[in-house]
């Protein structure tokens, strides 16, 4: 995937999470962090979702859309405990090998 294309799918997955949350629900205290909103010691990593176990060598779930790919790993990680979601990335691998989106990211406690 070339740059402008990563650079594509980074500001679209940005654009997404703005709107993942609704208010009156579960998600809406389920916060996705920016890389540059939390120091270190601000948090804890729960979880490495989708990519915690020697399993996603070998598969991750794909989804869609991206929206649906965010909504599955917030889901992921809300049900591991975490307050939020860090280092979220997601690719879009319909080109190569693969058929959807694929997102990864850092489920985290808040201290």
């Amino acid at each position: 995937m070339n740059r402008s294309k990563f650079a594509a799918c980074a500001v679209a997955c940005a654009l997404l999470l703005a709107g993942c949350a609704t208010p009156g629900t579960d998600a809406a205290r389920f916060k996705v962090f920016d890389a540059t909103q939390l120091t270190l010691d601000r948090y804890t990593v729960v979880t490495r979702v989708w990519t915690q176990s020697w399993r996603s060598v070998l598969w991750v779930p794909e989804y869609g859309t991206a929206d649906d790919a965010i909504k599955a790993l917030t889901s992921k990680a809300a049900g591991a405990g975490a307050d939020g979601v860090i280092n979220l990335h997601c690719l879009n691998d319909v080109e190569s090998w693969g058929s959807g989106y694929i997102c990864y990211g850092l489920a985290i406690k808040l201290k």
